[in-house]
C-alpha cells in the first residue's frame, strides 16, 4: 500500500499482471493477509509500509518477495524509474529467490530472505 494504482497499471502495460488492492475492494486487509494473499497468487508486494519486510523476514513459511520504497516523492513519475532500475539490475533475483529489496532516496539495497 501507499503506492499508486497508477503503478499497477503501468506493471501491466508493460506485460506483469500487477493489482492494486483498492481495485478489488481489498485495501483494508491486515498486513498478514496481504502476505497471505500475495503468497497464494505468487506476487511480489510493493509498498510504502516497512512492516512487510519485517513481517516478511520473520515469517516461518515460504516468503514473498517485497519490494519498499523509503521515499519522500511516491508520486508513479518517481516510482516508474526506480522500478525499471530495479527490474533491469535484479530480474534474476526476483525470479529466482524471495528477496526485499529497499529503495532510499539515493541507495537501493537487496536482502535475500
Amino acid at each position: 500500500m501507499g503506492v499508486s494504482y497508477k503503478v499497477a497499471q503501468w506493471l501491466n502495460s508493460i506485460g506483469h499482471d500487477a493489482i492494486h488492492l483498492s481495485d478489488e475492494g481489498l485495501n483494508k486487509l491486515s498486513d498478514d493477509q496481504i502476505i497471505e494473499k500475495a503468497l497464494s497468487e505468487n506476487r511480489i508486494i510493493l509498498t510504502a509500509d516497512v512492516d512487510f519486510g519485517q513481517l516478511i523476514t520473520f515469517k516461518k513459511s515460504n516468503p514473498t518477495s517485497v519490494i519498499q520504497f523509503r521515499i519522500f516523492d511516491l508520486t508513479p513519475e518517481n516510482i516508474i524509474p526506480k522500478l525499471e532500475l530495479i527490474f533491469d539490475r535484479f530480474s534474476e533475483e526476483l525470479n529466482s529467490v524471495p528477496v526485499i529489496i529497499t529503495i532510499q532516496e539515493h541507495k537501493i539495497r537487496l536482502k535475500e530472505i
